[in-house]
């Protein structure tokens, strides 16, 4: 049998209770502020309720003669302070009650101070700055949303993600929006969301109420947990003139859950707009720049004068070549590339849904830009092809011509800085020739153009 202390003395549970009695009436009273639960009225006029703040619940007595003196009865749901004159216990029951003398709702003004106060707060550690929040991304994989269970914000939000972006995906994550307990529900919904691999923005969504029941998007703790995330949440609490403290530290807010979609996710109509117009552009343009520098090559290869004349035309022809190619690429590089990740995008998104008779038209669009932007360039290459055809076709060293070097590698534009005995090099189509001038005689025609 296992020994005890000498000094050890076993207690009832009413020894017990009687302790715990004096230790509870030496608390004296207060004031406590909490949620209304479980409001029961007894047929001897007491009243009894519960008051919750999302983690402990305590119980509360209000005798009859206090009750009676009631004007605005605590209703469940709704959050009141309740002042006590002392704690009691019922240790028949193993209970604890709060024995009220008086009740009042939580002000309007009050509650809005206490959002003020959590907005302070979080201004001052710079969390509602801009370069504290996650940049949204252009093309979503996924968009998670946490909003209350078959509300009319979860109607909206997803007919207008639909509307606009027809093959948007969609993870819905439902939560308590309103009460002691839907901070935590809330906290835990983001979270659940978050952990979807291939989201890539949340939307927390509700519907208008009064400041009371928005108080909980006005939670620092919820605040918080948007900053941290890791995902970038839009907030959409519509329909109150009072922001919430949640917009403040989210990467885009909205004024009603509906107009959530015009920052999560990119409009179709819009993006096959753009795919149309880039496609047409880039082809006039392409089309321009290659007809514009063909001409000028055409120019500059029919006027050669003389051997210096015509070195200094092919140099600027290789320079026009080089300039052609560049402005070609620039005119349609960053077009082709935005249209074709644009293109592969959208595509890749329409892909992910079955076939509907709504999407028809877009594919259709899709496709025939993209063989707009494709014949465009096919153009652009055959002229380039023809420009260099045509630069190679005139090379001076298919016409005749040579150019002529000092041992030094200096290229001689004229004869003047020659002499007679004098070692040069000849490069012509085919060789190069070691040559020695055994007489100079001057060009007649110096000075003609």
């Amino acid at each position: 049998m296992e020994s005890r202390p000498a000094e050890t003395v076993a207690e009832s549970p009413s020894a017990l209770w009687r302790r715990i009695g004096g230790a509870l009436g030496s608390l004296g009273g207060g004031i406590i502020e909490g949620e209304v639960q479980q409001v029961t009225v007894a047929s001897s006029g007491h009243l009894y309720f519960t008051l919750s703040d999302g983690e402990a619940t305590i119980r509360c007595i209000m005798w009859r003669s206090a009750a009676a003196t009631l004007t605005d009865p605590p209703v469940q749901g709704r959050l009141i302070q309740a002042r006590y004159t002392k704690i009691d216990h019922y240790a028949k029951s193993g209970t604890v009650s709060l024995i009220c003398s008086a009740i009042r709702s939580a002000g309007e003004g009050e509650l809005l101070q206490r959002v003020l106060d959590v907005r302070d707060r979080l201004r001052a550690e710079g969390l509602t700055e801009p370069e504290a929040k996650l940049s949204l991304s252009r093309f979503p994989r996924r968009v998670g949303l946490v909003t209350g269970r078959d509300s009319d914000a979860e109607a909206d939000v997803i007919r207008a993600l639909r509307d606009r972006f027809p093959p948007t995906r969609i993870t819905v994550c439902h939560s308590l929006v309103q009460g002691v307990g839907a901070v935590n529900d809330l906290i835990e919904a983001l979270a659940t969301v978050a952990a979807v691999p291939d989201v890539d923005v949340i939307i927390l969504a509700r519907g208008g109420g009064s400041v009371e029941d928005l108080l909980p998007f006005s939670d620092e703790a919820l605040c918080r947990a948007i900053s941290a995330l890791g995902t970038p949440v839009i907030t959409s609490i519509g329909h109150t003139r009072q922001r919430p403290n949640c917009d403040e530290v989210a990467s885009a807010a909205a004024e009603v859950p509906a107009r959530a979609a015009e920052h999560a996710v990119p409009s179709a109509a819009e993006l096959l707009a753009l795919v149309d117009r880039m496609a047409s552009d880039a082809g006039g343009y392409a089309a321009a720049n290659v007809g514009d520098a063909s001409a000028r090559v055409e120019l500059a290869a029919m006027r050669p004068a003389g051997q210096a004349a015509l070195v200094a035309r092919a140099s600027r022809i290789d320079l026009a070549r080089q300039s052609l190619r560049h402005a070609a690429e620039l005119a349609t590089g960053a077009v082709r590339e935005r249209v074709a990740a644009g293109a592969v995008a959208l595509q890749r998104s329409l892909s992910d849904l079955p076939r509907a008779s709504s999407l028809d038209v877009p594919r259709e669009r899709l496709a025939a830009a993209t063989a707009a932007v494709q014949h465009g360039l096919a153009l652009r290459t055959a002229a380039l092809t023809a420009a260099e055809d045509l630069i190679r076709a005139r090379d001076w060293r298919e016409r005749g011509f040579a150019l002529v070097h000092l041992p030094d590698g200096t290229l001689l534009r004229d004869g003047t800085a020659l002499s007679a005995g004098q070692t040069v090099a000849i490069q012509m189509k085919g060789a190069t020739l070691d040559a020695t001038i055994a007489a100079i005689h001057p060009d007649p025609t110096e000075g003609d153009t």
